[in-house]
């Protein structure tokens, strides 16, 4: 049985309150910054995060990203950067950065190949996070290999001594029609993938599909973090209903016993959200007496910057 969503309300944040991070390099529709994920150390004792900024289509796109450390999980001082230029990339995406068991550095980062129109996750290792070395990267999940166009956006987590990573991927052919009439299909859908080393996943597995429906979220799928519970995991996806919400999708709430399979919670509305667009990208961190949420917030000249608030455990 799913739980009510209202049994998560104690989690609630007003978005517009939240830290500014990280500003967006111009004003108006386009000039995102986010497209985040974070990560505390610790050896260091130190928040990690990594965030791509990003100008309109027309000049550039996700043209550069970077990875930064802080002590209090709000304040941030870059240490590593790279330009799509480096990846041979036309745009850059989701980047996850965390430190393995053996004490190196890894990033697992999504971006579209120059030239070739296709999303793909590479994984960056360093000794340290300055030295993350963006020449000697390795393909991890070849969208070819599973049969697929694209796959993008990674989640990871280390979960008993293994690599778990959800990561964006098309939806199934479901396009639903009657006699008469065809309806839009889902355009998205999450997939996920586990492995001993982090380096080879052998197979991939659905874990969360939008239903096609006309809703908020009806047509969109893509889990951003996922919260662990005394009873089960609950996940923070962007839900959206047209093509035009890839850019200003909206924050749900899904829900999974085993971490694995997920099923969204019935909302009449989002979870959280801009008066301006959208709230997207929710990623949580947990900390002992508190869960930092990230997130792309829209501003009211249609930019988004990237947010911080922290909710008290």
């Amino acid at each position: 049985m799913l739980p009510d969503p209202r049994e998560f309300d104690d989690l609630l944040f007003d978005p517009e309150m939240g830290h500014v991070v990280r500003e967006p390099t111009g004003k108006g529709y386009g000039y995102w910054v986010g497209g985040h994920k974070a990560f505390y150390d610790q050896a260091s004792k130190q928040f990690v995060i990594f965030y791509r900024e990003r100008t309109p289509l027309e000049t550039g796109r996700g043209g550069r990203c970077a990875v930064a450390v802080g002590n209090d999980g709000i304040t941030f001082e870059e240490v590593w950067s790279a330009d799509k230029e480096a990846f041979a990339a036309s745009s850059i995406e989701v980047g996850n950065p965390i430190r393995s068991p053996e004490g190196d550095w890894r990033l697992y980062i999504s971006y579209e190949v120059a030239g070739a129109r296709y999303w793909r996750i590479d994984l960056v290792t360093g000794n340290s996070l300055e030295n993350l070395n963006v020449q000697g990267r390795r393909t991890v999940f070849q969208p070819s290999d599973f049969g697929f166009g694209s796959l993008k956006d990674p989640v990871v987590y280390l979960r008993d001594g293994r690599w778990w990573v959800y990561l964006a991927g098309p939806a199934r052919e479901r396009i639903p029609r009657t006699a008469e009439k065809i309806f839009a299909s889902p355009l998205d859908a999450t997939l996920l993938g586990r492995s001993d080393d982090g380096l080879y996943f052998p197979e991939l597995e659905w874990a969360f599909e939008a239903p096609g429906s006309d809703t908020w979220h009806g047509r969109r799928a893509r889990i951003n973090s996922v919260i662990s519970t005394d009873n089960g995991w609950l996940a923070l996806y962007d839900g959206g209903r047209t093509f035009y919400d890839t850019y200003e999708e909206w924050c749900g709430l899904a829900w999974s016993d085993d971490g694995v399979r997920f099923e969204r919670l019935e909302q009449e509305e989002p979870w959280v959200r801009s008066p301006y667009g959208c709230v997207r990208y929710v990623f949580a961190l947990e900390r002992p007496s508190a869960i930092y949420f990230y997130y792309e917030f829209t501003r009211v000249d249609g930019s988004h910057d990237l947010r911080v608030s922290v909710v008290n455990r």
